[in-house]
């Protein structure tokens, strides 16, 4: 019997190849360029492939009107919090990259922290202009060692931005939805509820937190307006966890140092956002969780033991929601 899996995915993450094809002589795989001409393919499909962001209401309607069939929707991401709201079909296993992407996220979340802290953003006009501004560099710069960090979600990428921090020396403390025990990374966890609490003591935030009607606008002005004046934030995390209009206002009143940020409410970034032009931020289009060659081996790993286990009727890994709408797997934040 013939398995067809439909497909809406960028290059970088098609896994379905020759070499998968002929692992798995019972696949049927067809590729759409676009949503539109993915109509075409997707009646009769019992597998999706697409990412996150092509889930727009439309599109989510086209899926649960179409997609009949559908028994697994394999997410290309790690978050599935658009695709939620815009709505999943009924009846369908849910699964995403799980820890695929978390190690070179946590890692583009480190380079976020480190940029601002040495002064990367702030040089730039300068080299534009071909000065050397060896001293003004200076005065820019924050060292990691003894530096308090606290990490907004104490999940999957929250631990590894952890350890990585220890690397830098830094003392690390999460805030998490509720206490559990820390890995040895972590120096301290506290409940939501401290926020404020920690916020002031800290020289690097880092919103790693997922998206849901909990932590949507968590830290809210109050909490930006408790942090250092010294303090910088990385968000790596989604845009909407973070009130952006009062952490514009921080930043361009200096009443926090800077911003190292990757993601946005608004995607991509409206043309008018203040983001663009303060001098103390330093941003990427959401890419962090993008990686090379090996992140592709450890995506198509991922997606053929799936696919096996689909095959002959086995639990699927990285489950995050199962086919009666229960949400799972995403850990502690």
């Amino acid at each position: 019997m013939t398995v067809r899996i439909a497909q809406l995915v960028r290059p970088s993450n098609d896994v379905v190849d020759e070499a998968f094809l002929r692992d798995f002589p019972e696949i049927e795989a067809v590729k759409a360029e676009d949503p539109q001409s993915l109509v075409d393919v997707l009646e009769g499909a019992e597998i999706l492939h697409v990412s996150n962001s092509a889930f727009t209401p439309e599109f989510a309607a086209m899926v649960r009107e179409v997609g009949r069939a559908l028994k697994w929707i394999q997410f290309t991401t790690v978050g599935i919090d658009i695709a939620l709201e815009a709505g999943l079909p009924d009846g369908v296993w849910i699964t995403n990259t799980g820890d695929v992407s978390q190690r070179i996220l946590a890692g583009h979340a480190m380079a976020l922290m480190l940029g601002v802290m040495r002064g990367f953003r702030y040089y730039q006009p300068l080299r534009a202009k071909h000065v050397w501004g060896r001293a003004d560099m200076q005065s820019q710069i924050m060292e990691t060692e003894g530096a308090s960090m606290v990490i907004l979600g104490q999940g999957r990428i929250g631990q590894d931005i952890a350890r990585k921090a220890k690397a830098f020396d830094m003392e690390v403390t999460c805030v998490t939805r509720a206490p559990v025990p820390a890995v040895p990374e972590i120096d301290r966890v506290v409940p939501r509820e401290k926020a404020a609490e920690v916020l002031a003591t800290a020289d690097v935030v880092m919103v790693a937190m997922p998206l849901d009607d909990d932590t949507e606008g968590f830290l809210s002005a109050d909490l930006i307006a408790a942090m250092k004046k010294t303090a910088i934030l990385v968000n790596i995390s989604r845009g909407k966890v973070v009130d952006e209009a009062a952490l514009a206002r921080a930043l361009a009143e200096g009443r926090i140092r800077g911003a190292g940020l990757d993601a946005f409410g608004d995607e991509p970034l409206l043309a008018d956002s203040p983001f663009w032009d303060l001098p103390n931020v330093l941003m990427t289009p959401h890419v962090g969780g993008a990686g090379g060659h090996q992140s592709w081996i450890r995506f198509s790993e991922l997606v053929r033991e799936n696919t096996r286990r689909y095959l002959i009727g086995e639990p699927l890994n990285h489950v995050v929601r199962t086919p009666d709408g229960t949400l799972q797997g995403f850990g502690e934040n």
